[in-house]
């Protein structure tokens, strides 16, 4: 069963889904903002004391939760490129714009190449999104020996030449590429008058945890069946816990198949549409989903009674 018809199935239930009005957009970049801003100020003033076990195990949650911000700017990155995180247009590119350069990147450049990753998943000459991993082997099937490779590459920084960039292009206009410039400035300016507060809260979620995010994340949803050929089956999801997931998937992007399906929903409904689709057996046999109560034998059982009162 192809995805496009499950796609035609839901396609009508899923039209014209809420979009976020500027003003929450602006809040939800903002609270971003304003988390990396928090957490540094606190890292800073625990280094300010005598260091311990605990405020060692502080520092350390702090660099992993400052780089799942950013990965909170790149996830919205994701959804201006598909106008699905606010409801004007040209309003999706100036956040996209200010995402991007949030974590130095580039709305423009990003949005021409993830076209092409929806147009051509999977195919490494013509899906931009995967053309510059290709050598990481993503389609190789998930092996004991894959996965552990996997888990062990970001920790030696073996996949850092893959995944971290710094696109300094004025193609989102020259005050996105001056907020670059300013924002790498402050990070040197930092490191000269703090080295380890800027070492342990800046460089050190930029350059090393937050592209291991990114190469995870690739992982969980595309690593073994990108090559699969089928949408269905080319893209999974993966369900974690609330907290887990506001944390570690900020933008719920751990609904990486329904996505794919529909790539215009707005993210705060994934989760939504994927409990509606759970009713498709095609669907739910892709998504690992719990089986729908009729193909329970308590749901035969409870088919047949009532089929048996009705007849």
């Amino acid at each position: 069963m192809s995805g496009q018809a499950v796609r035609q199935r839901f396609v009508k239930q899923f039209r014209g889904l809420s979009v976020h009005s500027r003003r929450v957009s602006l809040f939800i970049v903002a609270s971003y903002v304003v988390q990396v801003a928090v957490a540094i100020g606190i890292g800073f003033h625990e280094l300010q004391r005598p260091l311990t076990p605990a405020s060692g195990l502080l520092l350390g949650l702090l660099a992993l939760f400052i780089a799942t911000r950013l990965r909170g700017f790149n996830n919205i990155v994701h959804e201006c490129s598909h106008f699905a995180f606010t409801q004007r247009r040209e309003d999706n590119a100036r956040f996209g714009s200010f995402c991007a350069a949030m974590v130095l990147g580039s709305f423009s450049d990003y949005r021409d190449e993830h076209i092409t990753h929806h147009a051509h998943l999977g195919d490494y000459d013509q899906d931009m999104d995967l053309q510059g991993i290709r050598d990481l082997h993503l389609e190789e099937p998930l092996t004991p020996r894959t996965v552990l490779r996997h888990v062990v590459r970001p920790l030696l920084g073996l996949h850092l030449p893959y995944y971290l960039r710094a696109n300094l292009s004025g193609r989102d206009g020259a005050g996105f590429r001056a907020m670059k410039i300013g924002l790498i400035a402050a990070a040197v300016a930092f490191l000269l008058v703090d080295p380890l507060a800027a070492l342990l809260l800046v460089w050190l979620p930029f350059v090393w945890i937050y592209p291991s995010i990114n190469y995870w994340t690739d992982c969980i949803d595309h690593a073994g069946i990108v090559s699969a050929g089928e949408e269905l089956d080319a893209s999974r999801n993966f369900r974690a816990p609330r907290l887990l997931r506001a944390v570690l998937f900020p933008r719920n992007d751990c609904f990486h198949l329904v996505h794919h399906l529909f790539p215009q929903v707005p993210t705060q409904h994934l989760e939504a549409c994927h409990e509606a689709m759970l009713a498709d057996p095609d669907y739910r046999a892709h998504a690992g989903g719990p089986k729908h109560p009729a193909e329970t034998a308590f749901g035969r059982v409870r088919a047949a009674v009532q089929s048996a009162l009705t007849s």
